[in-house]
C-alpha cells in the first residue's frame, strides 16, 4: 500500500522538522488523555530509579543479580546492601521494604515475596509475556490498532551447544506457530509489502562461541545455527532482524548478515534485517561499507536505526581496557549522529528498507520531514517503539497515516527483567521519554 507525501516538499528540513515535531506533540497529548501507558506502581518504581545515577547503579545491579539470588535470605541481604544510603529518597512501600530486610525485623521470605512482586509488576508492563499464545495475543490486539510487532526472545549469550541449539528450537517454533496464526489475521491497513510477522535474533544466543577473537570459528558456528532459522522465515514469509549486541560483537554481526545474504537460494529470498547504534562514533563508516557492499552485490536490507542501549556497559570496558571509547560522551551528540544516519539511510532507500527505532519526538519528526523533502511517500520508514512504552506517541505517528511496529519481548518476567530494565535505563533517549511519561 502507497502513501500520498504528507505535505508537498518546500519548507526547509529544520523548519518542517518543528511543525512536525508540534503536531505530534499535541495529538500524542490528545492520546495520553485516554491511556492508561504505566500503572501507578510502576510510575513510582521508574521515577524512583531515575531520579539520579547512584540509584540508577544500584538498580541496575540489584535486578541484574535478582534472577541468581536462590533463597529469600539473599534477597533481603542484597536489597539492603544495595540501597543502604537512598532511605529518604526511597517511594514511602519501598523506604520501609529495607527497613523491613534488616536482621530480625521481618522474615526474609516475607521482603522476599514483596520484591519479587513489584519487580515482576513492572517487568508486565515492558515484557509482553513468556508464552506462544501471549504473542499471538498480542498480535490481535495491535492489529487492531493498526500496529506491527516484531518479537524479541529475552535471553542472554549461551554459554553452551545445547544452549544455542535450543534457542533455534524456540526461534523456528516462533515462528511457525505465529505464521500460521496470522494468516487467519485480518492485516492492519498499514502492512502493505511489509512483512505481518518479525522476529529479532540475537547472534549471541545461537553459539557459545561468539567472541571476535575467533572470528572465522564464531561466524561458522552461529551461521550453521541461523541457516535452519533463516530457511524456516523463507518457508513461512517471515522476516528476521540480527540484534546488535555490544560493540566488541558488532562486526561478527554483520559478517553474519553478509554470509546470509550471499547464500545460494536463500539470500535472495531472505527479508533480512540489521541494527545499526548511532552511539558509536564509527557507524557513518561502517553504515557507508555495508551500503558500498550492497551495491556490489545487488542485495537489499533492512536497517534499523537505533541510539542505543549499551552506553554504561561499553564505557567501563573501554576504561577497564585503556582503550578509546566507541561511544559519544554525551546525548547530543548521539542525537545529532541519529539525524545524519537518517538523512543517509533515507538517501538509500535502493539498497535499504529504513526503520526508525526512537521514542524521541524531534527524532522521529526529522526522518518524517527528511523522507518528504526527498520526495518519498509516508510508508518510506517505519516507526518502531518498545512495547509497553509510549503508546501515545504510537498513536499519534499512525493517526498521521505512518507505518509503526512495536519491539515486544518475550520471555519469562524475572529473568526478562534483568536483561530489559538494563536497556531502558541505559538507553538516554528511552530515559528521557519515561521522564516525559511519568509526569
Amino acid at each position: 500500500m502507497s502513501y500520498a507525501p504528507l505535505a508537498p516538499p518546500g519548507l526547509a528540513v529544520e523548519d518542517r522538522t518543528q511543525e512536525i515535531a508540534r503536531e505530534l506533540l499535541e495529538r500524542a497529548r490528545r492520546e495520553h488523555h485516554h491511556l492508561t501507558t504505566l500503572n501507578r506502581w510502576t510510575k513510582r518504581v521508574l521515577a524512583w530509579s531515575l531520579s539520579d545515577a547512584q540509584l540508577k547503579a544500584g538498580v541496575l545491579r540489584f535486578i541484574d543479580c535478582l534472577p541468581s539470588l536462590t533463597t529469600p535470605q539473599a534477597v533481603a541481604r542484597h536489597l539492603h546492601d544495595y540501597f543502604p544510603l537512598h532511605h529518604l529518597r526511597l517511594p514511602a512501600a519501598f523506604r520501609l521494604g529495607v527497613s523491613l530486610s534488616r536482621p530480625g525485623l521481618l522474615t526474609a521470605p516475607a521482603v522476599s515475596a514483596v520484591v519479587r512482586h513489584i519487580v515482576e509488576q513492572v517487568a508486565r508492563q515492558f515484557i509482553a509475556g513468556s508464552h506462544l499464545h501471549d504473542a499471538l495475543g498480542l498480535i490481535h490486539r495491535m492489529a487492531d490498532r493498526g500496529v506491527l510487532v516484531s518479537f524479541d526472545v529475552l535471553g542472554e549469550q549461551v554459554t553452551s551447544d545445547d544452549e544455542a541449539n535450543t534457542s533455534v528450537r524456540r526461534y523456528t517454533t516462533l515462528i511457525s506457530e505465529l505464521s500460521t496464526a496470522c494468516r487467519r489475521l485480518h492485516a492492519p491497513d498499514a502492512v502493505g509489502d511489509r512483512p505481518l510477522v518479525h522476529l529479532s535474533i540475537k547472534p549471541s544466543s545461537l553459539s557459545a562461541h561468539f567472541d571476535p577473537v575467533s572470528f572465522e570459528e564464531s561466524v561458522a558456528d552461529a551461521l550453521r545455527r541461523l541457516r535452519v532459522i533463516a530457511r524456516d522465515a523463507v518457508d513461512h514469509d517471515v522476516a528476521i532482524t540480527l540484534d546488535m549486541e555490544q560493540y566488541r560483537l558488532r562486526d561478527l554481526t554483520l559478517e553474519l548478515a553478509r554470509r546470509l545474504l550471499v547464500e545460494p537460494g536463500l539470500g535472495e529470498r531472505l527479508q533480512l534485517g540489521i541494527v545499526l547504534q548511532a552511539y558509536l562514533r564509527d557507524t557513518p563508516q561502517v553504515f557507508g561499507e555495508l551500503l558500498s557492499w550492497l551495491r556490489d552485490h545487488g542485495r537489499r536490507l533492512s536497517v534499523r536505526l537505533v541510539k542505543g542501549a549499551y552506553w554504561d556497559s561499553e564505557v567501563a570496558y573501554a576504561k577497564q581496557r585503556g582503550w578509546l571509547l566507541p561511544v559519544y560522551h554525551n546525548k547530543r551528540q548521539t542525537d545529532e549522529a541519529f539525524e545524519r544516519l537518517t538523512e543517509q539511510m533515507l538517501s538509500h532507500r535502493e539498497l535499504v528498507r529504513p526503520e526508525l527505532g526512537s521514542h524521541n519526538i524531534r527524532s522521529i519528526a526529522h526522518a518524517m520531514a527528511v523522507a518528504e523533502s526527498l520526495g518519498s511517500s509516508k510508508d518510506a520508514v517505519e516507526y518502531q517503539l518498545l512495547y509497553g512504552m509510549g503508546d501515545a506517541i504510537q498513536g499519534a505517528i499512525r493517526q498521521l497515516g505512518f507505518p509503526v511496529r512495536v519491539y515486544a519481548p518475550l520471555g519469562e518476567l524475572i529473568p526478562g527483567m534483568a536483561y530489559l530494565v538494563r536497556r531502558i535505563l541505559e538507553n538516554t533517549a528511552n530515559e528521557s521519554f519515561l521522564r516525559q511519561d511519568l509526569e
